[in-house]
């Protein structure tokens, strides 16, 4: 699952700064795209977790809206290690860099 949402991530532009990542969980589980797209300065961070926010919360029952909640962090959490993963590589990673993440999740 972190591969397909690291090949979703990485074709993203760049940000300008370094962001924190847990901030970028909270507000994106929160606020979902709107706090992150105000964080990140980017329409696409706006706009790609409210879209999926809004198709899941007309789910029937509550679990569509919290799915979209965690939906909207980890999309904040993985958007800001990606970037700050490539602030400083000074460049672009390929969609392979989250494994380190799925390993140290592992052990």
């Amino acid at each position: 699952m972190l591969e397909q949402i690291a090949q979703v991530i990485s074709p993203l532009p760049p940000l300008r700064a370094r962001k924190r990542p847990w901030l970028a969980f909270v507000l994106g589980f929160l606020f979902s795209g709107i706090a992150l797209g105000i964080y990140f300065r980017s329409w696409v961070d706006l706009v790609v977790p409210t879209a999926i926010w809004l198709a899941l919360i007309v789910t029937p029952g509550d679990a569509g809206f919290w799915a979209g909640a965690v939906i909207g962090g980890l999309w904040g959490l993985l958007r800001a290690i990606n970037a700050n993963e490539r602030l400083s590589a000074g460049g672009t990673l390929s969609p392979g860099h989250l494994r380190g993440v799925e390993r140290s999740n592992q052990e």
